[in-house]
């Protein structure tokens, strides 16, 4: 009998390793991932930026979002989170760079924030139409020198779009030469390089925060300020002002930029699917971006403010401070002698 019992046991002993058995060895129908092939969870790949929901930024996310995961079949989930819930520019680029943030779609004043050296690309007057912006920024020395510098620095620029052209708004008079600008109170980006530009104009300029910048105007606190059709618009500013002139300055560009950290874990495949929806997304933010600022420019126009473009006069004015900028020895300690060298040739000064 106890013979017996002994058996019983042995048998059910065996066909509980047997169940247990079929279990260890079937993950693949269990939903978790294995490396012989079953279900894995997907790599989060976050794109931070600054901007609002209804930016080109956000609206090509979309797009962008929707064609990475198809084309990797799930195996990248993207998630866009903008609004600076993950911080300023500068924080989100020092972030890819150690790995903490996968992906960020940044303005070239982001990038210069951690390496000043690439300020050069705002200097006045150095991209003062789409064509040139297009030619030698999007698609030529510019972007090929702030590519090899960032990956030098861990940073892969895998797309190249726009922020805007800056403009000058005010409420005291028509600006359509450069003498037009003495006396007058205007807010500018605290940026000594941007200062510099309009203190040769005569402004007396008054660095301030965006936010600060609607009660500025509204209290008569400042005359006017600078920056571009979308940011003049989306605040409001356009309300203060009666004359905004498209100067177009001062240029901008953004970069959407993964760090080598976050690349370097992604197969040949995924990062050939990641490129090619970077410059498919970057060159339709462009398109997008264009189209925002004509329009907002006739909206405020409609909404009574004067807009008034470029004179031949006020480029001559611009142009002739540019290019003391360009010869400027500081700028060539600041920004290096082979890139200043290279504007001066670029633009023809000798």
């Amino acid at each position: 009998m106890k013979g017996k019992h002994l058996k019983v046991l042995a048998l059910v002993l065996a066909m509980l390793f047997t169940v247990a058995a079929v279990g260890c060895g079937g993950s693949s129908e269990s939903g978790d991932k294995s490396s012989d092939g079953g279900d894995k969870k997907p790599i989060v790949i976050r794109i931070g930026t600054t901007v609002t929901p209804t930016h080109s930024y956000s609206v090509v996310a979309k797009d962008f979002e929707k064609e990475v995961e198809e084309k990797t079949n799930g195996a990248i989930d993207i998630q866009y989170l903008g609004g600076g819930v993950l911080g300023g520019e500068r924080q989100m680029v020092e972030a890819i760079q150690r790995g903490d943030l996968e992906m960020t779609w940044t303005s070239d004043i982001g990038l210069a924030a951690v390496y000043p050296e690439l300020g050069f690309v705002n200097l006045p007057y150095l991209f003062p139409t789409y064509e040139d912006v297009d030619r030698d920024y999007i698609n030529g020395w510019v972007a090929e020198y702030m590519t090899k510098f960032c990956d030098e620095k861990g940073i892969k620029i895998l797309g190249y779009g726009e922020n805007d052209f800056r403009a000058v708004t005010n409420s005291k008079h028509p600006i359509t030469k450069g003498s037009d600008f003495k006396g007058l109170k205007l807010r500018v980006p605290e940026t000594p390089m941007y200062v510099d530009f309009y203190e040769s104009l005569g402004v007396a300029c008054t660095p301030m925060a965006i936010t600060e910048v609607p009660t500025a105007l509204q209290q008569k606190t400042v005359d006017g300020q600078d920056n571009g059709a979308i940011m003049t618009y989306d605040y409001g500013l356009y309300k203060f002002q009666k004359y905004a002139t498209r100067a177009n300055q001062i240029y901008s560009g953004m970069q959407m930029c993964m760090g080598t950290v976050t690349w370097d874990k992604l197969t040949p495949e995924q990062q050939q699917i990641i490129a090619e929806a970077s410059k498919k997304a970057a060159a339709a933010q462009v398109k997008l971006q264009r189209e925002n600022a004509e329009k907002q420019w006739k909206e405020m126009a409609d909404a009574g403010m004067e807009v008034i473009e470029i004179t031949p006069e006020l480029e001559a004015d611009f142009k002739a401070i540019a290019e003391r900028m360009y010869k400027d020895p500081k700028y060539a300690e600041l920004y290096g002698e082979e890139i200043m060298a290279k504007i001066q040739e670029v633009k023809g000064i000798k």
